[in-house]
């Protein structure tokens, strides 16, 4: 229910934890202190979410000062149990008094940590500039200096914190629906659940919001939360921001095929791992089972013999990029028939996932299309998907429930997918004779 911190402290000594805390507290960073025990560690999965992580370089009393392994070790094992590769970067900023150890530690977690799981950037802070005195605001002042030291950094934690500025006043644009004399502790819990059903009644009709009203009332505050997402207002801070942090637009070298295929995969593919996804999701991409590639089932399907299908329909010329290849179906149709769950057969057009690089034969097929090179789970390098529009088929679920899917095709790739198959399958033709000199 609640979302996971994004600052968090840990340390084993409670004056200096708290000292730090203070600190964050007063320069608006609500942040979570874990003191570190030696005999229980910390719950790591506190660090489920973090953005900024301040540690204590010596979290145990016979670490040796002189030697780094034995207190990295501990701090990189920390970080291999709870800091989760899909939740985004963060930085590391040690909060030590051992500053000439910070290099041999970054060193010894680059090398040693998941490479998924590795900081942005290794930071620090001397704890000997604060532990005389009243250093608090020294202290404050020099924590916002250190965060704004990579503005890489700065850009990624500013759009998530616009991103929950959209959320925040999507919902407000909900409660807003609440009529004040509504507003009572008897009835605006209430009020509440009506206006959310209402949505959700009219995103996806009634027996789809009731058995997934989640995803229900998703569809109806999706669009407002996208567009409030690109056009809430920005901020001078903000726009400094993003100029400091994105600063090569005029000087881009070329990526490499693997680069190019991971920003198009980043952007137009969701992955098995990260959903829950069904062979029946608008735009999932299943491959073929062994046992449909044969003859019977093919032709049954497509009127289409399988085993020269990659050859002739597909038109890949070399057999070692066949034997790489792979068909597959991607479950197309009108999304509104796939939110309201609508009964009956479920339409998929047949492609094959090939080599990027794939050599073919001149004269392709106009009903068809390709993808950008992606990558894909299961395959060695990036691969294309090409589709045959003209190869469109329908099956009930029962045919295709035990079927694994592969990948997502997100929203903008598979609309220009569908959109191409809808032309090509409504095109006009007319009768027309010219004459002889023309």
């Amino acid at each position: 229910m609640f979302t996971p911190a994004r600052y968090v402290i840990v340390d084993d000594n409670a004056d200096e934890l708290k000292q730090l805390a203070d600190c964050m507290q007063k320069i608006g960073a609500p942040c979570l202190p874990l003191r570190y025990d030696q005999a229980e560690g910390i719950e790591t999965r506190h660090l489920g979410g973090v953005r900024l992580l301040f540690l204590d370089l010596h979290l145990t009393t016979g670490a040796q000062s002189g030697s780094i392994a034995q207190t990295a070790g501990l701090i990189v094992a920390m970080l291999e149990e709870g800091i989760v590769a899909t939740a985004g970067p963060y930085v590391i900023i040690l909060w030590t008094k051992h500053q000439e150890q910070r290099a041999a530690f970054e060193a010894y977690v680059m090398e040693n940590l998941d490479p998924l799981k590795r900081p942005l950037a290794i930071l620090s802070l001397d704890k000997n500039n604060y532990l005389a005195g009243d250093a608090g605001e020294k202290l404050t002042t020099d924590v916002g200096q250190i965060i704004e030291t990579d503005p890489r950094l700065r850009a990624m934690l500013d759009w998530e914190r616009e991103v929950l500025k959209a959320a925040g006043a999507t919902l407000a644009e909900i409660g807003s629906l609440v009529a004040k004399e509504d507003r009572t502790a008897a009835r605006f819990s209430e009020r509440l659940d009506e206006i959310l059903s209402l949505l959700a009644f009219e995103a996806v009709g009634s027996a789809n919001a009731k058995a997934d009203p989640y995803s229900a009332v998703n569809a109806a505050l999706m669009p407002i939360l996208s567009d409030r997402i690109a056009n809430q207002r920005v901020d001078p801070k903000s726009s400094a921001i993003w100029k400091a942090a994105v600063t090569k637009v005029e000087d881009l070298s070329q990526p490499s095929p693997a680069e190019a295929a991971k920003l198009n995969s980043m952007l137009h593919i969701a992955k098995a791992s990260s959903e829950a996804l069904r062979s029946d999701a608008w735009g999932a991409v299943t491959l073929l089972p062994e046992a449909e590639l044969a003859d019977a089932p093919m032709m049954k399907r497509f009127d289409l013999p399988a085993k020269p299908m990659l050859s002739g329909t597909f038109c890949l010329t070399e057999k070692g990029e066949r034997s790489a290849s792979r068909l597959c179906l991607l479950r197309i149709g009108a999304s509104c028939d796939y939110a309201q769950s609508r009964k009956g057969p479920v339409p998929f057009v047949l492609g094959a996932i090939v080599p990027a690089e794939a050599k073919r034969r001149e004269g392709l097929p106009k009903a068809e299309i390709v993808t950008p090179p992606l990558m894909i789970d299961g395959f060695d390098g990036p691969v294309r998907i090409i589709f045959n529009t003209h190869l469109q088929i329908s099956m009930v679920p029962a045919e295709f429930a035990a079927w694994t899917a592969l990948c997502r095709l997100r929203e903008p790739l598979l609309m220009q997918i569908t959109t191409h198959g809808a032309r090509h399958t409504t095109r006009p033709a007319i009768i027309s004779f010219g004459s002889h000199g023309a």
